[in-house]
């Protein structure tokens, strides 16, 4: 990848650092992308790395998935194909809240916390899944949803539901097969698979021309950032993915209720690109860390 896109995720990262009394990290990260874009010799740039940072593997064999930031149909009203609620944040919210099934039964009804309404509830499942969108209204424009909370349920996989259930095979179980299957399901059989999951995402709307935000506090950057285990991976290192179709160095941003042990999630941006890369990535490889001497 180019490597502005990097340096983006490096400079988004500085103030992290920088209120972590981390001056050590942040002058070699920035160090790290300046050799990078003095030489392109592939001997020269490990000798530089060397320079000022040991190189940690992380043991166990890494997961690659990804996510992105998927775009939905949405009214400012209720009404006709829009009759499914994206919540705000509500003001009570506990840990744990209300489930899936609860909200969705309406225990939120007539607190006036709709965002929105859109069409589709297995776009609106993917929107919680991926934990951060894009809204589009009838007239064309399009505002951010960005992740406000979660009712502190524990999340568990619609695909691996399906699996157990015989529904999709093991090595079949893209987010393209799920929608493929789910057009043959009547919205109550829909309904009953999709709370299979009690977690339940609630959002806040922002302006479009911001990315989504990660748990570090930073803004993503496509293709560099990376969802992980901190208790594998630490919040803001910077890493080195090894896997069959991707080398590159990422940093690690972001975390999620799915994302445990050697896993780590590259976030694909928005827009179809992003949604059919992040649909279909899923390999094993090998995560390096950069620890700066």
């Amino acid at each position: 990848m180019d490597l502005d896109s990097l340096r983006a995720a490096v400079d988004r990262t500085l103030p992290v650092y920088e209120r972590a009394g981390r001056a050590g990290t942040a002058a070699a990260a920035q160090q790290l992308v300046d050799w990078l874009a003095a030489t392109r010799d592939p001997d020269e740039r490990r000798r530089v790395v060397g320079a000022s940072f040991r190189v940690m593997r992380v043991r166990d064999p890494l997961l690659l998935t990804s996510y992105y930031e998927p775009e939905i149909a949405v009214s400012e009203t209720p009404g006709g194909i829009y009759r499914f609620p994206i919540y705000r944040r509500p003001p009570d919210l506990t840990n744990p809240y209300a489930s899936r099934v609860e909200i969705e039964s309406g225990a939120l009804d007539g607190r006036g916390l709709e965002l929105a309404w859109t069409d589709d509830p297995l776009e609106l499942f993917s929107l919680h899944v991926q934990g951060s969108g894009r809204a589009r209204f009838p007239d064309g424009h399009v505002a951010g949803l960005r992740f406000a909370g979660t009712n502190g349920r524990p999340y568990k996989s619609l695909a691996q539901e399906l699996i157990r259930r015989g529904l999709l095979p093991k090595d079949e179980a893209s987010m393209f097969a799920v929608r493929r299957l789910f057009a043959g399901l009547s919205h109550t059989e829909q309904r009953a698979l999709m709370a299979e999951n009690p977690r339940y995402v609630f959002f806040t709307m922002t302006d479009a021309s911001r990315g989504p935000t990660g748990s570090l506090g930073v803004e993503l950057t496509p293709g560099r950032s990376v969802a992980t285990d901190v208790d594998v991976i630490p919040a803001g290192a910077i890493g080195y993915l090894v896997t069959p179709t991707i080398r590159r160095f990422v940093v690690a941003q972001d975390t999620g209720a799915a994302i445990r042990g050697a896993h780590a999630d590259l976030f694909a941006g928005s827009g179809l690109e992003a949604e059919q890369f992040a649909g279909r990535q899923k390999e094993r490889g090998t995560f390096y860390v950069l620890v700066p001497l």
